[in-house]
């Protein structure tokens, strides 16, 4: 690395980390793209879909390489690990998706009648093994460790060095959104609708793994509930559609509390900034 690439990505650290995750991602994905498509004769394997969501991880480790020698690798790894925080802050982390999944499941009762019926993954991609472990490997641990070191590890605490919770969680959640366009263009089955529909998804979850990072300063704890997150919305899509847009909706429906409780909290000055 020249003198003048490192002096640019220590006065611009996160146009660098965004940069670096973009271009080990798409690098990946966008082959991976054309072949789905079939834009080009040769076929690309989806075993690179998995390597290409470490790209916020491998910025994450670069760029603190770069930054601050071995002792910023030493830094995030321990973040990775902080794992002394608390009952209440391993609640917040690994509680909260299961309680998500269980109101989703009292919102079915109440509005159809009927407890979702665990026949229900007896069929579909879950009545394989291999279904089981797609769902916990890859939608899971896949996603949330090569992610969350990026995202919640690097970039949210260098905006939260200059701006407040809702700033620095509105400014990440386009570029964690839009980094996941390759892989949603390569599935052909998704429009416009389920598009917004992930943004959103995509912004309820920012404004969760903001709140667990503020509340438990806990990197692992990110990763965690993101894992968990994946996999309690995998099992309520093989329960139901119902069950599935319950659950979306009840991430959506507290992502607004948590906004709204900052925002309380901020006025009164016994809280973060908001911007």
């Amino acid at each position: 690395m020249t003198a003048a690439s490192g002096s640019f990505l220590a006065r611009h650290p996160v146009l660098g980390f965004v940069g670096l995750a973009y271009l080990f991602t798409w690098g990946i994905q966008l082959p991976l793209l054309a072949s789905r498509r079939g834009w080009m004769e040769t076929e690309v394997s989806e075993h690179w879909e998995m390597l290409a969501a470490f790209g916020p991880l491998v910025a994450a480790f670069l760029l603190a390489r770069v930054l601050q020698g071995s002792a910023g690798v030493r830094q995030l790894l321990a973040a990775m690990g902080h794992w002394r925080i608390g009952l209440r802050g391993w609640a917040a982390g690994v509680a909260t998706p299961f309680v998500l999944l269980a109101g989703a499941a009292i919102v079915v009762r109440a509005s159809s009648g009927a407890w979702p019926d665990p026949a229900a993954l007896e069929t579909g991609k879950l009545a394989t093994a291999g279904g089981w472990v797609a769902l916990f490997v890859i939608s899971g641990l896949v996603q949330s460790l090569g992610e969350e070191p990026g995202w919640r590890g690097f970039m949210l605490p260098q905006l939260r060095a200059t701006r407040g919770v809702l700033a620095a969680t509105l400014i990440l959640w386009p570029v964690w959104f839009l980094w996941h366009l390759p892989a949603f263009l390569g599935r052909p089955e998704f429009g416009l609708p389920q598009f917004v529909a992930f943004g959103l998804g995509v912004l309820s979850a920012a404004v969760w793994l903001t709140w667990l990072m503020e509340t438990t300063g806990s990197l692992l704890m990110a990763i965690l509930w993101h894992l968990l997150i994946n996999v309690v919305r995998g099992l309520a899509l093989a329960y139901s559609m119902q069950m599935f847009l319950a659950i979306s909706t009840l991430v959506m429906v507290g992502a607004v509390i948590i906004v709204s409780v900052w925002a309380l909290r901020s006025r009164r000055g016994t809280g973060p900034p908001l911007f």
